[in-house]
């Protein structure tokens, strides 16, 4: 599937979002996409790059009319009500004047109003921004999520130290393109969403590597910065902490031990006031009048020219400089901190002031091999490919995000895009269908079989077990009872569902992976009649495994793993919120976007979705859903299952007075990969707009919230 005549609306703020996002913009508009760059109402310049690029654009206040502006001012009449009298009660406030606050809160509903008109009068198919941890991220994606629109952010720089705002960073994503391994880890520490990131490499670096490299480009450069002939080039990249020095001592010290062999280049940090780069600039040149001080400059052409680099604190251009191939030294930031990438293993280190040595050796000797072999790995873990594919990598996922979708959304479509109409088939009435598959490990599908033989009560029943491994037949071969064997390949939990269902004669079907120790089902097939049902999943030690599926402040599903249940009343609207065995709150499900979401519920017997490894409905129910989608992760296929029967009307009954036992964790996440990125993607594309959602963002965050 192409692009052409897809409306893809591009947010753009700083000049990095520029960088980061153009290229992936304008690929697509040569793909056929209909590209709008839109822009805020900002105190600082947002539309110079685009200019500078001949790239027309839209402020969100062009599309206020009548109806928004009337909009804006109710609204913003109703809040500032209500904020008097808040904002005495908190004593934090005394710095923050009436007048601030209430330019702030206006300047906030005129974009979420003027955005919200852009998408009625443009209809965009996708957002993409560079990321939703600022306020026009985040007003993007709550409207993308309203109007159910695609949602695609990007990683903006080295994330290299940790932020709050990270928790925040796949809230409303659909999926979020990030560097690599180590943007992961670190986003995945702050609870974002593992599902929802996709590696893809740097958009700007890929390509810049390339341009900025070339010999022509490279002269051009040296002859304009006026750099002699001979001279070994260091790029001195600084982070604000050091752009803030002005200290002539400590300057000083730091060109002790240099010789006319090296020409230092600074590279001042972009936001650095400019009085306090003048006064350096006159320092610098004072002690060492070769030197070149360069306020503002393309950071890539330098390192396309530079010999050697060396990062005084963190900065992200320090990264990026070793994937320029340059030989990166390092002191560390002004704060005291540890040498971040010396303690890394990819910097050699030049503190204290003064300590040039390891740089002159390495003019002398080259890189020590230990080091360059870091480099190696830092570089794979943080990019993933330099290879120059990262934007067609973009391109592929936004492609198949649209494919995802279709055909075109509407209400009543249960199943979309290649799925299939479960096949239908004679079933004998009353007869109850296990369906097993083999799974790997003879031990743990014993341990389910021998529960079913133990604990099944019904007169009439059998047991379909979907061999994907040729070795476990053997086992089976001297196993008796109403047991049908269906052969199948490979660890998709969808695909052997389904061919145990097409299989299976029963009136009522069971999904089990191996590993689900069956127990106690009082009350399960009046359940199932006419809902999608699940039970309670307990450790052998009888804690909780999975009591259903809830979903996080990510829109993303996970097992609740709760013990004591109690109702609230919260807005008039009565659901279920959690409390773990010590009494705390954990993850409370609420109702998104007001009364009455998906995600409220009234009723002990009712999840938002029910499953981790047991799921169960009549056949009837089964094939007026559909089959399990089998392009969707392992770990997905319960909760997709279920917001299918939601949107047919079809109940999702968690049953409290039934239980089973996890013995051990299969096929959950085998599936799950860096390359296998689709198995994801499209659990989220294709329920945009539709998950419920828990808006306590305190009990998510969490111990993250502590100072």
């Amino acid at each position: 599937m192409n692009l052409k005549r897809k409306r893809i609306a591009c947010l753009i703020a700083l000049p990095h979002h520029t960088k980061f996002l153009m290229p992936v913009a304008l690929e697509a508009r040569k793909r056929g996409a209909e590209v709008i760059f839109f822009l805020t109402m900002a105190d600082y310049p947002f539309e110079r790059d685009l200019i500078k690029n001949g790239q027309k654009f839209r402020y969100l206040t062009d599309y206020m009319d009548n109806v928004t502006a009337e909009k804006i001012d109710s609204t913003l009449s109703r809040l500032l009500d209500i904020w008097k009298s808040r904002c005495f009660k908190w004593d934090g406030f005394r710095h923050w004047s009436l007048f601030e606050q209430s330019r702030f809160f206006n300047a906030a509903i005129e974009e979420y109003f003027c955005l919200e008109r852009f998408i009625e009068k443009e209809l965009p198919d996708l957002f993409i921004a560079l990321h939703e941890r600022n306020r026009w991220g985040k007003l993007t994606g709550h409207l993308a999520a309203k109007y159910g629109i695609p949602y695609v952010t990007f990683q903006e720089g080295d994330y290299h130290e940790s932020r709050l705002s990270f928790s925040a960073h796949t809230e409303y994503s659909t999926a979020d393109l990030i560097w690599g391994e180590a943007s992961r880890d670190m986003l995945g520490s702050h609870k974002s969403a593992i599902d929802k990131l996709i590696f893809i490499g740097n958009t700007h670096l890929d390509n810049a590597i390339k341009t900025y490299s070339n010999p022509l480009n490279k002269k051009r450069v040296t002859e304009e910065l006026g750099i002699p002939a001979g001279k070994k080039i260091v790029v001195v990249l600084l982070d604000l902490e050091w752009a803030a020095v002005i200290d002539k001592r400590v300057w000083f010290e730091f060109f002790k031990g240099t010789n006319n062999e090296i020409i230092f280049i600074f590279k001042w940090h972009p936001n650095a006031l400019l009085g306090t780069y003048q006064k350096a600039e006159g320092i610098i040149k004072d002690l060492s009048p070769e030197s070149i001080m360069l306020y503002t400059y393309d950071p890539y052409s330098l390192l396309a020219i530079a010999d050697y680099c060396v990062t005084l604190g963190k900065t992200t251009l320090a990264l990026e400089s070793l994937a320029f191939g340059r030989p990166l030294f390092a002191l560390p930031s002004r704060d005291g901190t540890k040498d971040y990438y010396v303690d890394m293993g990819v910097a050699q280190s030049v503190s204290p002031l003064g300590n040039w040595a390891n740089l002159y050796r390495t003019i002398e000797e080259g890189v020590p091999p230990h080091i360059g072999n870091n480099i190696k790995e830092y570089l794979r873990k943080s990019f993933y490919r330099l290879d120059g594919k990262a934007i067609e990598r973009a391109i592929d996922i936004m492609k198949y995000i649209f494919e995802s979708r279709q055909p075109a959304r509407g209400k009543g479509q249960g199943t979309r895009g290649k799925e299939q109409r479960a096949k239908s088939k004679e079933h004998i009435s009353g007869r109850v269908s296990f369906i097993i598959p083999s799974g790997d490990d003879a031990e743990v599908l014993l341990a389910t079989l021998t529960s079913l033989s133990q604990n099944v009560k019904y007169p009439d029943w059998e047991v379909v077990i979907v061999v994907n491994d040729e070795n476990i037949k053997g086992m089976l071969s001297g196993i008796s009872g109403d047991m049908q064997i269906v052969d199948a390949e490979g660890h998709n939990l969808s695909l052997l569902y389904n061919k145990g269902a097409e299989a299976a004669s029963g009136e009522y079907l069971i999904f089990l992976r191996p590993g689900i120790v069956y127990f106690k089902d009082e009350g399960l097939l009046d359940g199932i009649e006419n809902s999608v049902a699940g039970l309670p999943l307990k450790n052998p030690d009888m804690t909780p495994y999975c009591l259903g599926i809830g979903y996080d402040f990510n829109f993303t599903p996970y097992k609740i793993q709760n013990i004591e249940y109690r109702a609230q009343n919260t807005d008039n609207e009565t659901f279920m919120s959690q409390r773990d065995a010590k009494g705390n709150e954990n993850n409370p499900p609420s109702p998104p976007f007001g009364k009455g979401g998906m995600g409220g519920f009234s009723d002990e017997n009712y999840r938002d979705a029910v499953g981790g490894g047991f799921i169960a409905m009549s056949r009837k129910i089964f094939e007026s859903i559909g089959r399990f989608d089998e392009e969707i992760a392992n770990h997905l296929i319960e909760p997709d299952i279920c917001l299918k029967a939601k949107e047919l009307n079809i109940k999702v009954r968690y049953l409290p007075d039934c239980l089973a036992f996890n013995y051990k964790e299969t096929f959950f996440g085998e599936d799950v990969s860096d390359e296998n990125w689709k198995n994801r993607v499209k659990f989220f594309a294709k329920w945009v707009g539709k998950f419920p959602k828990d808006e306590d963002f305190i009990n998510f965050a969490g111990d993250l919230l502590k100072v």
